[in-house]
């Protein structure tokens, strides 16, 4: 593998190498090889914060066992380490940071004024403190910047202490946690930006580099060359949804209230003529103005209609009768748009935004611009298939609330826009079978990429895998008193069989429910504690430390949902997870809007790996996914059980042909009988 991972980064020539490799083959090692192959700048996009920390220790090894000190640094959101998050109450942390941050550049200036040197630098001042809350001006931030006077003007530059921070961290590594307190009171975001500038390895977010707002400005905005620049991607497998979420455009009520707030702004502006602008510009702006006061009140009264008449979920969005109802009227659309552009920019160019969003360089994006987007979208796909349009509402009753959304459902283009313009490209991850359906789900071709498959490192003797003979949740069986009974006892097989800590996870929260009373009375009469995967995800920390104790006192069931909150991205080590049960292929609801997408990659790629793209491969995804929070590490064992005759068969709606080769030449073939008598066997053989 890392001999791959060197010859990949030393031939360049934006060459892409996918790597399947279980847990425990180092995957996070590769990052060793790409700095024994190229000096230049290496990127690694991870899905989570959490993911930081496993590549800041590689990164310490190479400092402890080598000569080799590369400086590594980290973009997170401002959410994740704002020191004043918290004090945002009805605003959300970018709004909130941007209101501060104009409010920090007026009390410097006015300080400036006030000083008898042309130089303001705040280090050098007595701060006054303020209550949280109630800030006039916010103090990271304000240390972090020096002002000065250029003919007549303020202007704003980096602090020296900023500087001298940024200078002593490339002596040190630290972590996202760590930040605040290396930081001497200066802006822990403000460091970050800084010091990824000058860093050999830079570790962000998916999103800084794969969303279509930032892509084309995050290259220029960290000083980096594309043709310079080797890009490392974690957990790979993830990166096609991600950037279908993020290449998604919204409209919601409080968009359009925030909307509104501009128009108002920007109208008194015109009306005290506060801006030097020709007639032409005039008359394209106060049609805009009249545009947009006819587009809004449409809009919102539209929501409010889906709203009423829609349960809850997620459909297709009616888009003729959605144009029709928006654009009566109005006979050029496109020109219409335009108008609405005009005020979204001088509404931007004026700083008179209202919105919830922030540009990469910290800028606030207009809401108007955010609707403009939107529209412009729904206006694309018109054309382009790749889209869709879909409304989509929350809550129930008083407490109901409806969206629209357009969605590109082909993450291959944007992905394809970055990978094609760095130096090479390493995709890694621990669930990226089969290899050939992800190559075309996130590059778009097929062989554009070099593919390698690693086996389980593990000893084989340490696992059991085992799948279902007869059971299964397909639609037609899922009522079947027989069949209910055969999952039934396969369950019970693994919560009485296995000692310790177990998980059962579900395609659904219905079916999880359906089968609660089985895993309640299983749990009890194996003296284990059941737990549910909770609502809120502010829940899941408490309820997992409670979880894992009982791997000490006799164990605990954990009952949840593939592709769920306790079911991805939790790493359940040692004796804190013995079995899973996957119960069931989870693949998506089969509704109208997953039939447009299976239609679309159908169309792209034929029917049979169109549908094994578009609806299979997340189906496996989630399955895998599951299935791996078992055995963790060399010393581990357990037990995992696909609870579903489709993950044994090659046949009719079977995929065992998708499964990873070492987990096809392991599974074993098992009724519920038979099931019980492989855990007790394998238990007895690991005593």
């Amino acid at each position: 593998m890392l001999d791959a991972v060197y010859e990949t980064v030393r031939r360049g020539n934006h060459e892409v190498l996918l790597i399947d490799a279980p847990t425990g083959t180092g995957k996070t090692s590769c990052i060793s090889a790409v700095l024994a192959a190229s000096s230049n700048k290496i990127v690694v996009a991870v899905r989570t914060v959490s993911q930081i920390d496993i590549y800041i220790d590689e990164v310490n090894k190479i400092w402890s066992s080598t000569r080799h000190r590369p400086e590594i640094a980290f973009m997170v959101g401002k959410q994740k380490i704002c020191p004043i998050e918290d004090e945002f109450r009805d605003e959300s942390v970018y709004a909130g940071c941007y209101r501060l941050r104009e409010w920090t550049k007026n009390y410097t200036t006015a300080k400036l004024k006030k000083a008898l040197h042309s130089i303001y630098d705040p280090s050098r001042d007595s701060i006054p403190e303020e209550d949280p809350g109630y800030r006039t001006f916010c103090p990271y931030f304000l240390r972090s910047r020096e002002a000065f006077e250029l003919n007549g003007k303020t202007h704003f530059r980096r602090s020296g202490l900023a500087l001298e921070i940024v200078d002593k961290l490339k002596n040190n590594i630290a972590s996202p946690s760590e930040l605040l307190e290396l930081g001497q009171g200066v802006c822990p975001y403000e460091i970050m930006s800084l010091s990824a500038k000058t860093s050999q390895i830079v570790i962000m977010n998916y999103s800084h580099l794969f969303s279509s707002d930032f892509q084309d400005v995050i290259f220029q905005w960290l000083e980096m060359d594309p043709e310079q620049v080797t890009l490392i991607v974690d957990e790979a497998h993830n990166l096609g949804d991600a950037v279908r979420d993020m290449s998604s455009r919204i409209l919601t009520s409080r968009m359009l209230d925030l909307a509104e707030r501009e128009v108002d702004k920007f109208e008194a502006m015109l009306g005290q003529a506060r801006l030097e602008e020709s007639r032409t510009e005039s008359s394209w702006r106060r049609e805009g103005i009249r545009i947009i006061r006819v587009l809004i009140p449409r809009l919102r009264r539209f929501l409010i209609s889906r709203q009423e008449r829609m349960q809850e979920g997620e459909s297709l969005l009616d888009a003729d009768l959605f144009r029709s109802f928006l654009y009566e009227g109005i006979e050029n659309v496109d020109e219409a748009l335009s108008n609405f552009s005009e005020v979204s920019v001088a509404v931007s160019e004026l700083d008179l935004a209202e919105s919830d969003r922030e540009s990469l360089q910290g800028d606030i994006l207009p809401s108007l611009a955010l609707i403009l987007l939107f529209l412009r979208d729904v206006e694309t796909a018109e054309r382009d298939q790749s889209f869709l349009r879909k409304t989509i509402v929350n809550g129930t009753g008083s407490k109901k609330w409806a969206r629209l959304e357009v969605n590109c459902i082909d993450p291959a283009p944007a992905i394809r826009q970055i990978v094609d313009s760095v130096n090479a490209t390493i995709m890694l991850s621990g669930t990226f079978s089969p290899l050939d359906a992800y190559e075309l789900y996130c590059l778009g071709e097929e062989n554009r990429a070099i593919k390698m498959s690693l086996p389980n490192p593990f000893p084989k003797e340490n696992r059991l895998l085992i799948a279902a003979e007869k059971a299964t949740t397909q639609l037609e069986n899922r009522d079947n008193f027989d069949n209910r009974q055969e999952i039934s006892e396969h369950v019970r097989s693994l919560i009485e069989c296995v000692p310790g800590n177990v998980a059962v996870f579900f395609t659904s929260y219905p079916m999880m429910n359906n089968y609660r009373d089985i895993c309640s009375a299983s749990a009890d009469n194996a003296r284990k504690k059941l737990y549910l995967e909770p609502k809120g995800a502010g829940e899941v920390p408490s309820l997992l430390e409670a979880f894992f104790d009982l791997a000490e006192e006799g164990g605990g069931v954990l009952m949840g949902v593939c592709g769920g909150k306790l079911a991805e991205g939790i790493d359940y080590k040692g004796e804190a997870l013995n079995g899973v049960a996957v119960v069931g292929l989870p693949l998506a609801v089969f509704d109208e809007i997953q039939k447009e997408v299976n239609a679309y990659y159908i169309r792209k790629y034929g029917k049979t790996k169109g549908l094994l793209i578009a609806y299979i491969l997340p189906a496996m995804n989630r399955g895998l996914q599951a299935a791996g929070r078992v055995i963790r590490s060399e010393s581990e064992r357990g037990v995992i059980l696909f609870c579903d005759r489709r993950f044994a068969s090659n046949g009719l709606g079977g995929v065992r042909q998708f499964l990873p080769e070492w987990v096809q030449e392991e599974l074993i073939l098992a009724n519920a009988n038979k099931c019980w008598e492989l855990i007790k066997a394998k238990e007895i053989d690991w005593r």
